[in-house]
């Protein structure tokens, strides 16, 4: 960058230098290769978590330091400077209380005062004068703690920069020319709507707006005609209950904001004292699930912090049209100066019904839930669909919310998806994990309690975003598919139901297998009627109806005897499978049901059911792919993979009597488990399959 800008000055030009976040490029400090030499060095971008110590601050603050002696050797008086970021940390670091003592705030290293005073002979413009106001005021410079510039932000950067302006009188100038912006889009609300804006919910795009307000802003916008009622409180901001204490909100037209398009009815009802059913049918606008292309196109994962996955979905949700400009950089979705524009213009438009809060306070609550009868911890709906709600699992106190999971239940989970994504990583295979949701997550129209509560979407939401990606929790595409999902009378899947996971399966490890889907689904024929698992359970037992997998390609099948969960083996083996890989599978019944999908995809699918990852199985069987997987019902109490014994020894720990395999069987497992043998050759051989790579 030095030389880049030495090339554009030609000893002439002045220029205008944002100095970064002095930690970045830290990781400088974890390489000791690169400690000798120029200061300024190449190749050491962003912030490297493991080298944020005291120790490695002042090290990157030194070398900062030292990098700024080198500019002015450089430029002279022909650069100007200004220590954005590190005004941005104090700005952040004293609205959150932190280095704060005796009122004084101090942060262990990084001071701006002292870093300005370091540096007499530069060109600096100072912004200590802006401290004058009040921090939340000055938060409106920023959109994030990362010290992006809002668009408050940028102009007063121009101004400063480019003109010189005073830093106070370009803050002034800045924040009132945005200002008018804002009241002006208000008023057209308002004159649109012949009413005041009443907009409230929860979203990135409330939270990144409330940071323009400063310290008098919402008053200025709500007499403009937008009264601004984020349901998660903004620092320096009044409250919900505040504003409903100092106006009158009933004749405001009520406008929702809700990530992901999901049900906020519950907490709306909280926060304005207005019972949930009122709340059901308002549309509101989703932003997040808008700004998807925009993210997903930069090669990046999103990362919606203000999506709760627990929530049902909306059936009132709008999703804004956007182009790429109107998000900022990064997963979080965040809403540029032109998205947040576009909003407003849209809510001004007529494409957005709204309600006066008065008529949702006059909204009517709806009725008792449907009947149904239970049996032998069966729950039976008067339309024939049963569900699971006892057991070992406490199904339905989960399902209603009356128990949540165990912090070590979370934990343990967190802690095995990390594990096994780093096993993954370390053997070079794809990896993926599956929560197969129960019956309720999926038709929650159909259950008598609501809201259902999902284990699937708690645990998913505590992970961090790169393991939330290698989850696969499909209830909300499995609950839009046009064949039904469940059997009526039955816990598991139908076959169209096992066909639509696998095809995400196949997506999250990136296989493409069109062809054999579309075989699939076309095999689905085979009519039979049968008592499912839960239709079982009631006297006399209940039959259910349904379509199954017929294959019409050619697999051999072989089981483990004996007739235990833990430590059960399933190999299937096909000659006419298109895809020559052998695919791994630690899990329950779910994927046992699907293993003849799978069949028509990959030549060797290997099926284990435990609840844990066994690493000696990976040793033994060279898989090309690995799933782990479990049902929803199961993550009432997870266990930690460190728990595991190894998987042969599970039928004598449960002390089988007959432990003998039958030669079919023992055949195809010793081929399987030393996949590089002669008899692994051999066998292949035998049933026309080709062997493995």
């Amino acid at each position: 960058m030095l030389d880049k800008a030495s090339s554009k000055t030609n000893g002439q030009a002045c220029f205008a230098v944002m100095v970064p976040d002095f930690r970045f490029g830290n990781g400088i400090c974890l390489d000791p290769a690169a400690h000798s030499g120029s200061i300024l060095k190449d190749g050491f971008l962003g912030i490297d978590s493991k080298a944020m110590t005291a120790d490695h601050d002042q090290a990157m603050l030194d070398r900062g330091l030292s990098g700024m002696g080198e500019w002015h050797r450089r430029f002279g008086k022909q650069a100007r400077y200004v220590f954005w970021c590190l005004f941005g940390r104090q700005i952040h670091d004293r609205m959150a209380g932190r280095h704060i003592s005796d009122g004084v705030y101090r942060h262990p290293v990084f001071n701006y005062g002292d870093v300005v005073h370091a540096f007499p002979h530069l060109d600096i413009v100072d912004l200590w004068p802006l401290l004058k106001w009040p921090i939340h005021e000055l938060r409106r410079i920023y959109i994030d703690s990362s010290s992006h510039p809002s668009q408050i932000g940028y102009l007063f950067l121009n101004d400063i920069l480019l003109n010189g302006t005073d830093v106070v009188k370009a803050y002034e100038k800045s924040v009132a020319e945005v200002e008018a912006i804002y009241h002006d889009l208000a008023d057209r609300a308002f004159k649109a709507k012949k009413r005041k804006i009443l907009l409230t919910g929860q979203s990135v795009w409330l939270d990144t707006f409330m940071a323009y307000m400063g310290s008098q802003g919402v008053e200025k916008l709500a007499a403009a005609g937008l009264v601004l009622a984020p349901l998660n409180p903004t620092q320096g901001q009044p409250s919900i209950a505040q504003l409903r204490r100092s106006m009158n909100l009933d004749d405001c037209a009520v406008v929702l904001m809700s990530a992901g398009g999901t049900d906020l009815s519950d907490s709306l009802a909280q926060a304005f004292d207005i019972h949930a059913d009122a709340w059901k049918n308002i549309s509101c606008i989703d932003w997040e699930s808008a700004t998807i292309p925009a993210i997903t196109g930069r090669r990046e994962t999103p990362q919606f912090t203000k999506l709760d996955p627990t929530l049902p979905k909306s059936d009132a949700a709008i999703v804004p049209d956007l182009i790429p400009s109107m998000v900022e950089q990064g997963p979080l979705g965040m809403p540029s100066w032109t998205g947040i524009l576009h909003i407003l213009d849209l809510i001004a438009s007529q494409n957005v019904s709204t309600v006066a809060l008065s008529s949702v306070q006059d909204a009517p609550a709806k009725g008792p839930a449907g009947a149904y009868r239970v049996e032998n911890d069966v729950l039976l709906t008067e339309e024939g669909v049963a569900f699971l709600i006892g057991g070992n699992h406490s199904v339905l106190k989960y399902a209603t919310g009356k128990l949540a999971p165990a912090q070590s239940s979370l934990d343990a989970f967190a802690e095995n998806m990390a594990a096994r994504q780093e096993l993954a990583d370390r053997y070079q295979i794809p990896y993926a994990h599956v929560i197969f949701p129960d019956k309720q997550s999926v038709n929650p129209e159909a259950f008598p309690f609501q809201p259902v509560h999902r284990l699937g979407d708690i645990y998913r939401e505590r992970l961090p975003a790169p393991l939330r990606n290698r989850v696969l929790y499909p209830a909300d595409m499995l609950h839009g598919e046009a064949d039904p999902s469940f059997l009526a009378l039955d816990t598991h899947l139908t076959d169209h139901g096992s066909l639509a996971v696998l095809r995400l399966m196949l997506q999250m490890t990136g296989i493409e297998a069109d062809h054999a889907l579309s075989r699939i689904r076309r095999r689905i024929t085979k009519f039979q009627r049968w008592s499912g698992d839960l239709g079982s359970k009631f006297t006399p037992p209940l039959d259910q109806e349904g379509l199954l997998l017929d294959p019409d390609w050619q697999v051999a099948d072989f089981r483990s005897p004996g007739g235990f969960n833990d430590g059960m083996v399933d190999i299937l083996l096909s000659p006419d499978a298109p895809n020559n890989r052998t695919i791994l599978l630690f899990g329950d019944s779910f994927f046992r049901m699907m293993l003849k999908h799978l069949s028509a995809v990959f030549t060797r699918v290997i099926c284990l059911r435990t609840r844990f990852l066994h690493e000696e199985m990976i040793t033994l069987i060279r898989p090309d792919i690995i799933f782990t997987g479990n049902a929803e019902r199961y993550l009432s109490t997870v266990s930690p993979d460190t728990e595991a014994q190894a998987f042969a020894l599970y039928p004598h720990l449960r002390n089988a009597s007959d432990l003998a395999f039958d030669r079919p069987f023992l055949d195809a497992w010793a081929a399987v488990t030393a996949p590089r043998s002669s008899h692994a050759r051999r066998f292949a051989q035998q049933l026309g399959i080709r062997p493995a790579r």
